[in-house]
């Protein structure tokens, strides 16, 4: 019986090689970037790369190993609010980790899904902001916190003190839908695996920012 129930579990792992989502493990995989390619993404065009898209900060940390495909996120909060007044657009703050099980998951069984696809690639600015990474930071860029007093000389010290100090959480992931000024539109989110839920809630935000 467990040679069976061994040699099923194969069975259903073997097409992950050739790019088939994988979802009820898909917590525990690397993130879907890593990937050569990627069966649940064949579903929608390739994402419009603005020109200077490779220019944008961090770009070449977090773009190819941390960014699920077919997405154009900013890895820099600053930049990503430049963006928005540019475009008038709301900001989508996806507050993620190399490490983040719950971040895997989200990108794997949620943001695969056509009507989240389209809300997140149309409606909104998207900022990455990897919480864990270990990439230290020029030296005119460390500090020290005002919010823990600690040292901040990492890219990923630097993303968790900003989570931390402007919105009293630390978990992973978080979802923040702020506008052009970094004003709050709604309460953040944490992960949400019904994605009529979540893309009600992306939608939600959106009407916001129009009301506004």
């Amino acid at each position: 019986v467990f040679a069976i129930v061994v040699f099923a579990f194969v069975v259903y792992m073997v097409p992950g090689m050739w790019g088939a989502p994988l979802k009820s493990i898909s917590a525990f995989l690397p993130p879907s970037a890593t990937q050569d390619f990627d069966l649940s993404t064949v579903g929608f065009a390739a994402a419009p790369a603005p020109s200077g898209t490779k220019d944008r900060k961090y770009y070449e940390i977090f773009h190819e190993r941390g960014t699920p495909k077919g997405f154009e996120p900013y890895y820099d909060y600053e930049e990503g609010l430049a963006a928005a007044k540019q475009v008038g657009k709301p900001v989508l703050i996806d507050f993620t980790g190399w490490n983040c099980v719950n971040c895997r998951k989200m990108e794997a069984n949620v943001w695969t899904d056509p009507k989240v696809v389209a809300l997140l690639r149309n409606e909104f600015v998207m900022v990455e902001l990897f919480v864990d990474d270990r990439t230290e930071l020029a030296p005119a860029e460390q500090y020290t916190s005002t919010y823990s007093g600690k040292k901040i000389n990492t890219i990923g010290k630097k993303n968790s003190d900003f989570q931390a100090a402007t919105f009293n959480s630390n978990s992973q992931p978080l979802y923040v839908i702020v506008d052009e000024n970094g004003k709050v539109l709604l309460p953040p989110s944490g992960a949400n695996y019904d994605v009529n839920s979540y893309a009600a809630y992306l939608q939600q935000g959106i009407d916001l920012y129009k009301k506004r």
